[in-house]
């Protein structure tokens, strides 16, 4: 008996990928990852960055000066002697001035030989000796500067030098210099986003450079007493000092 074979005839199919995912066992996300748009990252914000000053002008409440004795004699036992006696009375001189001992400091205590090195001379001959003695002084009253520096002089001090006047306890100044500091770079940083048509936004960071004392004269302040028994005492300017205070500031730009 004959027998007639029989043709199958397959047909072509477009299988959807999302079946064809779950078919083959891929999320229809893998599916589309190779058609999917890459994505740019986020947009960073603007940011400017400025510097602010601070400064505020104070009248200093403390003075330091430095007194003392310079004493040449051809002995040296005479010279210790004559420079150990004025020592002793201008120190005796500075605390009769209600200054404290603790105010009162050795910064300087040295021996010189003199020598005679004319021409000709033997330069080994020793022809005297040299004594100085100084002390750091600090003055807290001081409106008495001029009184005091007066007083050592007749006491026999023959050197006076290094005299300077400085705020004690600056931190409050400090303070109120920062506070400027920061308004000023805040105003800077307000214009320069205002010109670019930006607003300012919030700070992202802010550095201090604390920029110290700067003495500037202040004409017509005497520290010398008013009293009439003070009237030759030292004339003293005693100036202003300047605490400034620097900062570095950043802000984004919205």
């Amino acid at each position: 008996m004959a027998q007639f074979g029989t043709t199958t005839r397959r047909s072509a199919m477009m299988i959807p990928a999302a079946a064809f995912a779950a078919v083959s066992g891929l999320g229809a996300g893998a599916a589309y990852a190779q058609d999917a748009t890459p994505v740019s990252g986020m947009v960073q914000p603007g940011i400017v960055s400025v510097s602010g000053q601070g400064i505020v002008n104070v009248p200093p409440d403390t003075a330091t000066v430095t007194v003392g004795i310079d004493v040449i004699r051809p002995e040296l036992a005479e010279a210790q002697a004559e420079a150990s006696k004025q020592a002793t009375d201008i120190i005796n001189a500075v605390k009769a001035q209600g200054i404290d001992a603790k105010d009162i400091q050795t910064s300087n205590y040295s021996v010189n030989i003199m020598r005679n090195y004319n021409e000709g001379a033997d330069p080994t001959q020793i022809t005297g000796f040299e004594i100085m003695n100084q002390v750091n002084v600090t003055i807290r009253e001081i409106g008495g500067a001029g009184k005091l520096m007066s007083a050592v002089v007749d006491a026999g001090a023959n050197s006076i030098y290094g005299v300077s006047f400085y705020v004690d306890d600056s931190k409050p100044f400090e303070a109120e210099a920062r506070k400027a500091a920061v308004e000023d770079a805040r105003s800077k940083a307000g214009q320069l986003a205002d010109a670019s048509g930006m607003k300012l936004g919030r700070v992202v960071s802010i550095t201090e450079d604390v920029g110290g004392y700067y003495p500037t004269p202040v004409y017509g302040k005497n520290v010398a007493m008013a009293a009439p028994e003070a009237a030759m005492d030292v004339p003293v300017e005693t100036g202003t000092s300047i605490i400034q205070v620097n900062v570095q500031m950043t802000f984004e730009l919205e």
